[in-house]
């Protein structure tokens, strides 16, 4: 239908009213990146107060290598035509209906995917007709990179893992810090994800000098540019460190509090147990004075060995922990 009615308008308007009527365009290209909002606009001459019933604007959007276009946003008479708008557009493109009278034909598309890039056609219908193509590129950055390092398990060597989106598709380099290419060594992969990025995984397995530090480069050559990640084993190293130092410092408390615990308890309970039998024994000291305390010295005895072996204990424990 569209088709039908730009190729109307075209031959049966345009020959006969170019010279009166022209669709210009203040900027021809738009570069965006994914994700962000973009706005693009086409003007025509108004001649006056804007009459909104005789004014149509069509937006439709052509991907190189695609032979249909796809409809972007329609006004028909001063109406959107939103039923007939492609599905990828429902809820992200709008006419911004205000600056009309201003003779500004200005589209704006929201979150801006990888497959909003082509050619966009601005076609208006006033007291005439005329048309322009304006270009939308869309880049995405691999401005994040996900980075990971862990040792093979039984081995000297390190796996290093670089991962990220973006588009169009990048190439990865490797290196340490003195320059000295490492990616022959790297195996590259990549999938296309549901909005049109690449993700990007490369994955360099070797053994390093713990040392230095590495480095994964992202290149996007159609953009020229390039993002970079910096990897370090001694991040691994000192991780497992610390981990095993946290399990030594729990490990160590705990079994001297295991070991102190039991004679602690023996302790306390002779001591309750000689508090208690001290008046009987006071009664027969009254009856005899010269009986001699002999189970007060070996309690005595007992507790002062018990306290050296938990001191012993508690020395032994403390300089392992050390």
């Amino acid at each position: 239908m569209l088709q039908i009615l730009t190729m109307l308008l075209l031959e049966t308007q345009l020959s006969m009213v170019s010279a009166l009527f022209t669709v210009e365009v203040p900027q021809q290209l738009y570069i965006v990146e994914h994700g962000s909002n973009v706005t693009m606009e086409c003007r025509f001459p108004v001649n006056g107060s804007l009459n909104l019933g005789l004014l149509t604007v069509v937006w439709e959007q052509k991907r190189q290598g695609q032979s249909k276009s796809k409809e972007v946003y329609t006004l028909r008479n001063g109406k959107a035509s939103l039923p007939s708008q492609h599905h990828d557009y429902v809820g992200r493109a709008a006419l911004l209906h205000s600056e009309l009278k201003l003779g500004r034909a200005i589209l704006q598309i929201t979150s801006v995917k990888i497959t909003d890039a082509g050619s966009y056609l601005c076609l208006i219908d006033y007291q005439g007709a005329d048309y322009k193509y304006i270009t939308l590129e869309v880049k995405a950055s691999y401005k994040r990179i996900n980075t990971q390092v862990m040792r093979k398990p039984g081995e000297d060597k390190f796996v290093f893992i670089c991962q990220s989106e973006g588009f169009p598709l990048a190439e990865v380099f490797w290196q340490n810090e003195k320059n000295f290419s490492l990616s022959g060594s790297a195996n590259t992969t990549y999938t296309l994800t549901a909005d049109g990025l690449y993700n990007v995984t490369s994955i360099l397995t070797f053994k390093p000098n713990l040392s230095e530090n590495y480095s994964c480069v992202f290149w996007n050559k159609e953009l020229n540019g390039q993002t970079s990640a910096h990897i370090s084993t001694l991040a691994l190293i000192s991780t497992q460190y610390n981990g095993q130092k946290s399990l030594v410092l729990f490990i160590v408390p705990t079994c001297v509090m295991v070991a102190v615990l039991p004679s602690a308890l023996i302790i306390f309970q002779k001591r309750k147990s000689f508090e208690n039998g001290q008046p009987k024994e006071d009664r027969k000291r009254k009856h005899n004075p010269n009986l001699k305390d002999e189970n007060r010295d070996d309690f005595n005895a007992q507790t002062e060995a018990l306290y050296l072996s938990t001191v012993t204990a508690s020395r032994d424990s403390g300089s392992v922990g050390l």
